[in-house]
């Protein structure tokens, strides 16, 4: 008796934690339980999302199948295919040093190459500003050609102006001073 008597109480509390469902709109609920099972691993843990989609974000409900990719530049992509929306999920992709040097092979560069890890003028990278309070993150393309720890202007598009980033990694910078 004790047992169905818990019944409602925890329909009570799973509907009162559940996203309010608005006619038209996404359910960003949905969101996060795919990014989950693409990437095999939940909310908050390693190779799952850094966080639950914002619930902020308005978007037109999708009428088929989301597309899930990812990880790609630390991030899974969501698209909707039929109208054209697509947002990327930030992913919780810590590795141990000694594996990420291990995994990561330096970059081949041909020829005329770097001979180095680094990023080639007109390729993407992440270029992250992380403070204790907020990480940023926005995808910049290179200027020119750089190696580790050398700095290179980045714009976020071909007219933009220029800012000048220190490569961390190879697909990765950061802002000058961090």
């Amino acid at each position: 008796m004790a047992a169905l008597a818990l019944i409602p109480a925890l329909a009570i509390s799973a509907s009162a934690t559940a996203q309010p469902q608005t006619p038209g709109m996404q359910n960003l609920g949905e969101i996060d339980v795919l990014v989950a099972a693409t990437m095999g691993a939940e909310v908050g843990q390693p190779g799952g999302a850094r966080a639950l989609v914002d619930r902020r974000l308005k978007l037109k409900a999708c009428p088929v199948a989301l597309e899930i990719t990812g990880p790609d530049m630390g991030a899974a992509a969501v698209r909707c295919p039929t109208l054209g929306w697509r947002i990327r999920v930030p992913l919780d992709l810590a590795v141990e040093p000694a594996q990420a040097s291990a995994s990561r092979a330096p970059l081949q560069r041909g020829a005329a190459g770097l001979g180095q890890e680094g990023i080639k003028r007109g390729e993407p990278i992440l270029l992250t500003v992380e403070r204790p309070s907020f990480s940023l993150s926005r995808v910049m393309i290179a200027d020119k050609d750089g190696r580790v720890g050398e700095v290179i202007p980045v714009r976020d598009e071909p007219r933009g102006k220029p800012i000048f980033v220190r490569i961390i990694e190879p697909g990765r910078a950061t802002i000058l001073g961090n």
